[in-house]
């Protein structure tokens, strides 16, 4: 709880702060940029951090495991979930943190807002010794969080992707006696009290089955009656028709691995009017953009990259193209160098448009653009400072608001930046 006679804990960059951040890092690099500018910074509380989702004017972050002193409480508290003010971007507040278990992973976060009864949800994941599972959070009063339900016990809780329209949560995690991460449906169209719908995964993740060898969902996107699955363990990628959610069905399946590795990330951008085709003659289609996840530092594997898939045939997915960073110095400089998360959403709803904003760890984020799908080019990046307690930059994931500001998050600590894409739009 908020201790009322302590002023909610400001997150800003004084002047002189920034300007010394511009030129100075652990190691010697300065803060890199074309065509992206910073906007405003919170620290986070120097808690390593993942998930970020923008709604309204809240940004709600999901954190690695650690324990950190929280000045708002004056409590050490295991890292659980930020809400952050960032109704002025330039100045983004921390209002609350809510405490994870001890030891949890409490990396993904989803919200809805003017839910049941007109109130505002926020779902987590927990990964611990103690509690396995999801929970459901009251935070219609931001400062003051409730939790009200929970969905447990798993074996493996990762994320999610709750659909406000229906009510219906779409999780990742680890059913008792299924095989690996798979997809989890659960109705929370009244979030106090969770009810099952059904699981569903590939062949032989279902109990009872053999093992099938390594299969592992990382998360869904919903959009409509279709969800799209990336398994980061398997290389797979599958096109779900949820029109019944108690039965869903196979659409399109894709098989990366080998030779490539597993996938992280799949968002579809519909409806793309594509150059270098002739008008009216199939200029307008539907592509899938899947991102995969880079792991070991300093380059040691098959490289990363992002996929672009024409999807106009929803049963015939065809590869056009892919993308990467140039490695140049980025990999001597430690960490993970790739992709990992490109945003999905804009406040809240898929993100659409021309562009993405990609994670990429040690590389910062890099901004895309696929007008042409058949040829992605890299139209602008921002390369944070690394850590003030030292370490190397980690950018874990990114999002947008309702005004276009693009919000980054780091794997290591290095905190909340706020940028804006200043190039061609």
């Amino acid at each position: 709880m908020i201790d009322r006679k302590r002023p909610p804990q400001i997150c800003v960059i004084v002047a002189l702060a920034l300007f010394l951040a511009l030129i100075v890092s652990a190691k010697g690099l300065a803060a890199e940029a074309h065509n992206v500018r910073l906007v405003g910074y919170c620290d986070l509380q120097q808690r390593p951090a993942l998930q970020i989702v923008l709604k309204g004017d809240f940004a709600y972050v999901g954190h690695h495991s650690g324990t950190v002193t929280n000045p708002l409480s004056g409590k050490k508290e295991p890292n659980g979930t930020s809400i952050v003010d960032v109704s002025d971007p330039a100045q983004p507040k921390l209002v609350h943190h809510i405490p994870g278990y001890a030891g949890a992973e409490s990396r993904a976060v989803q919200v809805v807002e003017n839910f049941y009864e007109g109130r505002d949800f926020l779902l987590r994941n927990q990964e611990s010794g103690e509690f396995t599972g999801f929970e459901v959070w009251d935070i219609t009063d931001r400062s003051h969080p409730i939790l009200i339900s929970t969905i447990a016990p798993l074996e493996e809780a990762h994320k999610g992707w709750w659909e406000p329209k229906t009510g219906l949560a779409y999780l990742s995690g680890t059913w008792p006696g299924w095989h690996g991460r798979h997809l989890i449906i659960f109705d929370l169209s009244d979030p106090y009290k969770p009810k099952f719908i059904a699981n569903w995964g590939l062949s032989g993740q279902e109990a009872g089955a053999g093992a099938p060898g390594g299969l592992g969902l990382h998360h869904p996107v919903v959009l409509g009656k279709r969800a799209y699955l990336s398994y980061l363990f398997g290389g797979d990628v599958v096109i779900l028709d949820i029109t019944r959610p108690r039965q869903p069905r196979i659409i399109a399946h894709m098989d990366f691995s080998p030779p490539f590795s597993g996938t992280h990330t799949t968002v579809p951008f519909l409806k793309m009017k594509v150059p270098n085709f002739s008008p009216g003659q199939g200029d307008i289609r539907d592509f899938l953009v899947i991102s995969e996840e880079a792991f070991a530092s300093n380059c040691r594997e098959l490289r990363r990259q992002i996929y672009i898939i024409d999807v106009t045939m929803e049963t015939k997915p065809v590869p056009v193209a892919t993308f990467k960073v140039p490695d140049n110095d980025f990999c001597p400089r430690g960490g993970r160098f790739g992709p990992h998360q490109f945003a999905e959403t804009r406040d809240g709803k898929i993100i659409g448009g021309t562009l993405l904003y990609i994670a990429y760890f040690n590389a910062g984020l890099r901004v895309v653009d696929i007008s042409d799908p058949f040829r992605p080019l890299e139209a602008g990046y921002y390369v944070p400072d690394p850590p003030s307690k030292g370490g190397i930059v980690q950018t874990n994931d990114v999002d947008l608001d309702y005004r276009g500001y693009v919000y980054i998050t780091d794997r290591t600590g290095a905190g909340l930046h706020v940028l804006e894409y200043t190039g061609k739009k």
